[in-house]
Parts: structure tokens; C-alpha cells; sequence
């Protein structure tokens, strides 16, 4: 399996605020729980303070062929 570039997560949540209710790719991960574990930080706004507040975004999670697992999330927060 081949090493996937770190998410850029300032720029992927100004990107899903931009652009409300729109899936956009975070990252692709090694494996399913990197994915899960970041998909729920996101979408409780924990650790990662880019995605608050709480309940903000939704997520979901896609395995791809390289066997890494892709991450989207989107902004339904309502208008800014």
C-alpha cells in the first residue's frame, strides 16, 4: 500500500464552507479506522478545531483500489 500525503485541513474545510452541502475529499488513509477515527473528530469539531463547531459536518467514508480509504466530508452548518 503506498504512503498518502497528509490532509490539509484548513483548506478542505474553507473549501466545504465555500461550497455548502458539496462531498469533498479530506484524504485517503492507510486504513479504515485512520478514516473513521478523523471522519468523527470532524464531525464533533474535536481536535481538529478547523470543523467546529460540533455538527457542522457530515462524513463518510469509501475504500479505494490501493486498499487506503478515502475520506469526504461536507459543510451543512447553514450559511456564513
Amino acid at each position: 500500500m503506498r504512503r498518502h500525503p497528509r490532509a490539509a485541513h484548513a483548506l478542505r474545510a474553507d473549501d466545504m464552507r465555500r461550497h455548502p452541502h458539496m462531498w469533498i475529499e479530506v484524504a485517503v488513509y492507510n486504513g479504515p479506522s485512520s478514516a473513521e477515527s478523523t471522519a468523527r473528530e470532524i464531525r464533533t469539531g474535536d481536535r481538529i478545531h478547523h470543523y467546529r463547531p460540533a455538527g457542522a459536518f457530515e462524513t463518510h467514508t469509501t475504500p479505494v483500489p490501493d486498499g487506503g480509504t478515502a475520506l469526504y466530508a461536507r459543510y451543512i452548518g447553514g450559511p456564513l
